[in-house]
């Protein structure tokens, strides 16, 4: 089995928290995959796995999956901003995920929420998913 998790986890987080535009915005690295801590102040960053899996067309390993990765924010305009500079890192650039090269990155589809938190206080949710594929 392959280590395609870990080595997308790292290859996310690296690309991201490389963005001096994008850090900058959230006031520190406050990346997470999969859910931020709890009580985590806005704003920050979540990536997260949507779908996909292998290809099986030939014998490497080959991937196409879907990562959704969002800003949230106490504001649309700020999670506007996080967005944008997410895409800027991104949508049809190259990620070192250990193992695989990389070969198609690309947003696909954009996703904007706004959700109720403690106190029914809006948090507002910009981001995209983005296609990933990736080979041995």
């Amino acid at each position: 089995m392959s280590n395609y998790f870990g080595a997308m986890g790292t290859a996310l987080y690296s690309k991201l928290s490389g963005g001096t535009a994008l850090i900058t915005e959230l006031g520190g690295t406050l990346i997470w995959q999969d859910v931020a801590p709890d009580e985590q102040a806005l704003p920050y960053v979540v990536y997260s796995h949507q779908g996909g899996g292998p290809d099986n067309q030939n014998s490497h390993d080959m991937r196409d999956n879907l990562w959704y990765v969002r800003g949230y924010a106490a504001s649309r305009a700020k999670a506007v901003a996080i967005d944008k500079q997410i895409d800027n890192l991104l949508n049809k650039h190259t990620l070192s995920a250990s193992g695989y090269t990389n070969f198609w990155t690309v947003r696909e589809e954009d996703i904007s929420l706004v959700e109720a938190g403690p106190n029914q206080v809006r948090i507002y949710n910009m981001g995209g998913l983005y296609r990933i594929r990736l080979t041995t």
